[in-house]
């Protein structure tokens, strides 16, 4: 097959997604990448590149088609840089197209404008796919897996592990609060990611941008208000204005910023548990509070698959991908939180048994392999592709 990936240039899709495709799918990979954009509707600048960008996107998909080097074509894209011209051009050249959506729990609009032109829409998660699923019924539930080629590690037992307890991931008030539950009860996580430390950048800010409120407000409100109610206006307002609440580092945590990604692996696999958060929160200027808004994500894969064991607070999926308890361990509150933390740090042999399951789990089901022969598999059903 060849094929046309048009996609941020986000090393985990390189890891999980690219190297799947070239590895068992694609003698002919060819990759398309522009930046984001989400956040910089309002620069002028911005949109002048997304629309030159655009346009490069339609030649080089028009050169590969007339070369005969072009069976499919896969994003990973929102409407804010995919323009409805460059959808509707792309779909007259009769070639598959396949929208990647990773993110239905809080974005799951970002789509709808320019749902309509692709054969299917895959869903990373359930989460809200009932609401997409007017402006394109071919609705495909391809959850996210892990690649073992990068991941894959023997799952360590003995107390050989380098850390106790540690968690990959960006600040976030709602993950600040339940670590420091940790450093209160005598366990000292090890943390990695952006925003923890000063010197890093967090990603926890937020500006005004009356061109993108606009934009939304225009193309999503009346879906969103459909679909969420009140909370479509309320829940974001809330969110952005508790950005202006200021956090001091976390004291009593062992804050080591960003980890690369060659170290990943090893880091999932040689801690004792591996910390999970499915809910973001959000502060509200006196405690923080949960979004309700629980969904699975990658990490939920690479930590089995790397051999570590998994403590992840449970989002109305997981019991789709795992037997919980015995392949992940799963909690509800931050008392069963910590409860099942000191046990299973603890408990070397119990925690052991977790991975060797967790892993044979990922292995057999939730591999990029078999989530791409899920996608193809529907696409030939339908007549799409060959």
């Amino acid at each position: 097959m060849k094929a046309l990936a048009v996609l941020p240039p986000d090393r985990w899709m390189e890891i999980n997604l690219l190297d799947t495709l070239r590895r068992h799918y694609c003698e002919e990979l060819h990759v398309f990448t522009y930046p984001g954009g989400m956040g910089e509707l309002g620069s002028k600048r911005w949109r002048q590149q997304r629309d030159e960008l655009n346009l490069s996107l339609i030649q080089y998909a028009k050169e590969l088609k007339t070369l005969g080097k072009l069976d499919l074509m896969f994003f990973i894209v929102y409407d804010d840089f995919l323009l409805l011209d460059t959808a509707r051009q792309l779909r007259d050249l009769n070639v598959p197209m396949v929208n990647y959506h990773v993110d239905m729990a809080f974005q799951w609009y970002r789509v709808i404008k320019t749902a309509g032109f692709f054969d299917v829409v895959a869903v990373a998660q359930l989460t809200n796919s009932e609401h997409l699923r007017p402006y394109n019924p071919n609705i495909e539930w391809l959850p996210m897996a892990a690649n073992p080629q990068f991941y894959f590690r023997q799952p360590h037992g003995n107390g050989q592990g380098q850390c106790n307890v540690s968690f990959i991931g960006s600040f976030n008030p709602f993950r600040r609060a339940l670590l420091a539950e940790c450093v209160k009860r005598g366990i000292r996580p090890v943390v990695f990611g952006n925003g923890w430390k000063s010197v890093n950048p967090s990603p926890y800010r937020f500006s005004w941008d009356a061109h993108k409120i606009l934009h939304d407000l225009r193309f999503y409100a009346l879906a969103r208000w459909k679909a969420e109610g009140c909370e479509s206006l309320l829940g974001p307002l809330r969110r952005k204005y508790a950005r202006r609440v200021s956090f001091q580092e976390l004291e009593g945590a062992d804050l080591r910023g960003p980890c690369d990604e060659a170290s990943l692996p090893s880091i999932l696999n040689q801690s004792h548990v591996n910390l999970g958060f499915s809910d973001t929160g959000w502060h509200s200027g006196k405690s923080v509070c949960h979004s309700h808004n629980l969904q699975c994500r990658l990490r939920d894969f690479e930590v089995p698959m790397a051999g570590g064991l998994y403590l992840v607070q449970e989002a109305p999926d997981h019991k789709e991908y795992f037997r919980l308890g015995e392949e992940i361990v799963t909690w509800s509150d931050p008392d069963e939180f910590i409860e099942k933390l000191q046990f299973y740090s603890r408990n070397e042999q119990a925690a052991y048994k977790v991975r060797v399951a967790g892993q044979k789990r990922v292995l057999k089901d939730h591999t990029w392999q078999q989530r791409f022969d899920q996608l193809f598999a529907r696409l030939r059903t339908e007549g799409v592709m060959a």
